[in-house]
């Protein structure tokens, strides 16, 4: 086992772009990793997580992105590849993909997330029992993903605190909606692994104060070089700096795109992503698969105030695929 390297700094949590047709386009798909990752101060690019729809992509699909990822970002830069899955063989298969495609980490999504299993969050043994086969049977650095506890497969502490106990479990990456429960898991388990800061609303700025290393965020592929600053800021201390990029770029993104996590509308967040980077000429479409939802009208021209307010002129708004 190689020694991990701690994660300090920003992890962005990518797109996948569609052609016409509904294929993934792997070109743009390339150029949106090579955009993404040319900012300072990243630890790592993440691939196949939500902002990814990795939901509505094939396993093949997952494994060649890895491969395209991997091609085309820095060596520097640790390429993380999310797998989920709720059959459990079904898992480790496409953890082992991820791994021979080129992924250096693992971002493991809750597969415990359809109704007959949602119970097993708190059961300890269940969980320990697959992290460990991931350990044993893939054997890559993982990132656990961790959901907000109103979703209803948030894993409770005790069971984090037995799984940071795996050798390969380096990091939770933790979805919070307040910065009080980050702050419990971060209490919990932050002296065993890195507690990631996974908020895309304006909570983030508070947790990323409170011994945090590092944030893995979708929202952070609009002008990833800002988003990575302000963790900088925010995780070193510097809170001026931080504050400043918080309230006068993040906040509005937060707002704009995010509808600061609230479920204001059926829009799904990162067709809001692509939209925003449609308009600021960083993707050539903003198509999206089903079921998730595109911004209407009004939340297009809601993008385009935004992305003038932070500095970034917007171009047309995109049109229905």
């Amino acid at each position: 086992m190689e020694t991990f390297m701690p994660i300090r700094g920003l992890i962005p949590a990518t797109l996948t772009p569609f052609e016409a047709n509904g294929n993934v386009d792997y070109k743009e798909l390339e150029k949106h990793l090579i955009h993404v990752s040319s900012a300072t101060g990243l630890y790592g690019i993440a691939v196949n997580g939500h902002a990814g729809e990795v939901l509505a992509l094939s396993t093949d699909e997952r494994a060649k992105i890895v491969e395209h990822a991997k091609k085309v970002i820095p060596k520097n830069i640790k390429l993380v590849a999310g797998i989920e899955g709720h059959n459990f063989d079904d898992l480790i298969e496409q953890g082992l993909r991820a791994k021979k495609a080129g992924a250096d980490v693992l971002l493991v999504l809750p597969p415990f997330d359809v109704r007959p299993y949602r119970m097993l969050t708190h059961h300890t043994e269940s969980v320990r029992a697959i992290f460990q086969r991931l350990n044993d049977e893939v054997d890559l650095p993982m990132i656990v993903f961790q959901y907000a506890e109103a979703s209803g497969v948030a894993y409770s502490l005790d069971a984090l605190r037995a799984i940071v106990e795996i050798p390969q479990v380096v990091a939770i990456k933790a979805a919070c909606t307040s910065t009080t429960a980050f702050v419990e898991i971060m209490n919990a388990v932050g002296d065993k692994v890195d507690v990631l800061a996974a908020s895309d609303a304006p909570s983030l700025l508070g947790m990323l104060m409170y011994r945090c290393p590092g944030a893995l965020i979708g929202i952070s592929v609009i002008d990833t070089q800002r988003w990575s600053d302000l963790v900088r800021h925010a995780t070193h201390g510097e809170l001026d700096q931080a504050h400043k990029l918080h309230i006068e770029f993040a906040m509005p993104v937060m707002d704009a795109v995010f509808e600061n996590q609230l479920h204001k509308s059926h829009t799904s967040y990162f067709a809001a992503t692509k939209e925003a980077l449609f308009q600021s000429g960083h993707l050539k479409s903003a198509r999206i698969r089903a079921p998730l939802v595109s911004p209407d009208a009004k939340q297009k021209i809601t993008i385009a105030q935004c992305l003038h307010q932070i500095g970034m002129t917007p171009n047309a708004l995109s049109k229905a695929a």
